[in-house]
């Protein structure tokens, strides 16, 4: 079995190759991409774009989780704070959350709206990874702490559970390096750990579709491409169930099914990631990557602090 670490850095890496490949097909129709980049092995070839918010949020989650392990809500919602750059293309409800927060609204009120609606989107979940870098011992920590992350911004109970379950995945994936993982079983067991139907439903369905041989479209149709919890969290866990041994093969299905494709790739990054290692992400895309608030070395150095942690 290889050294935690290399896994850490693999999946927190993973986020930034996930997102920065992904960001390339943002909004696309998967047919259009398709049509651009007929083969797996083209896409495999794409040069990473510029990073977006997943990045920088999962830096600052990461961040603040390397100086407080046992969590500090203020303390991530301020970093959180600190690394938004408006032209990284937030979503709504985090930009919202964040006008709160900048307003002296306390951390753990910041993620409800009007009339109490918390956001259901999917930009709590795309930045929980090192949440579950560290909860590979202790499931009920991990859910409180991915829970806890997520209503800074996310308190609608999807956004929050969406946010659990790619912790969850993230967990799994490391605890199962070194070893080869079933697909299906994979996904089985999140459906097993879930808490909402909904995505209960939504995994059952991903093993079905893990098993056979899937069109895009079918995929798409069945998991979904869009920015809420529900239409990508499964979605990006199905692109790794499908190949579980191959980082490049994961990221380029989740990139080629188009729509929310930054953050769909990015969480199936971040779970291959911590199940390869780092050895496994493909050179080209690494040094591909943009260097800006966020670098691949910054983000290195946050994953080997993390790993630190764990022991």
């Amino acid at each position: 079995m290889s050294p935690p670490a290399a896994h850490f850095e693999g999946c927190l890496l993973g986020v930034m190759i996930g997102d920065s490949v992904g960001a390339r097909f943002e909004g696309m129709e998967h047919a259009a991409i398709r049509h651009r980049d007929a083969t797996a092995e083209k896409l495999v070839e794409v040069a990473p774009g510029p990073y977006t918010a997943v990045t920088e949020m999962t830096a600052a989650v990461a961040e603040s989780l390397s100086e407080h392990p046992e969590f500090d809500g203020a303390d991530m919602a301020a970093r959180l704070l600190d690394y938004h750059s408006a032209e990284r293309g937030y979503g709504q409800g985090t930009v919202s959350s964040y006008e709160r927060l900048s307003h002296g609204c306390p951390w753990n009120e910041a993620g409800l709206g009007e009339a109490g609606r918390g956001c259901f989107g999917n930009g709590a979940a795309s930045r929980s990874a090192a949440v579950g870098l560290l909860g590979t011992e202790d499931a009920e920590w991990l859910r409180w702490v991915a829970e806890e992350a997520a209503g800074i911004t996310h308190q609608h109970a999807l956004g929050c559970e969406g946010a659990a379950l790619l912790a969850l995945a993230v967990a799994l994936a490391l605890s199962s390096r070194g070893r080869r993982l079933s697909g299906s079983g994979f996904l089985e067991r999140l459906a097993a750990e879930t808490q909402l139907r909904e995505f209960r439903s939504r995994l059952e369905t991903a093993v079905f579709l893990v098993e056979g041989d899937r069109e895009p479209k079918v995929i798409v149709d069945r998991l979904g491409n869009n920015s809420t919890a529900l239409g990508s969290v499964v979605t990006a866990l199905y692109c790794f169930a499908a190949h579980p041994a191959t980082f490049d093969d994961a990221v380029a299905l989740a990139a080629s099914l188009g729509g929310n494709a930054s953050a769909v790739a990015a969480m199936t990054g971040a779970v291959s990631g911590a199940h390869l290692g780092r050895d496994a992400l493909p050179r080209h895309w690494v040094d591909g990557l943009q260097v800006g608030r966020v670098s691949p070395q910054g983000l290195g150095a946050l994953a080997r602090r993390l790993a630190e942690l764990s022991r």
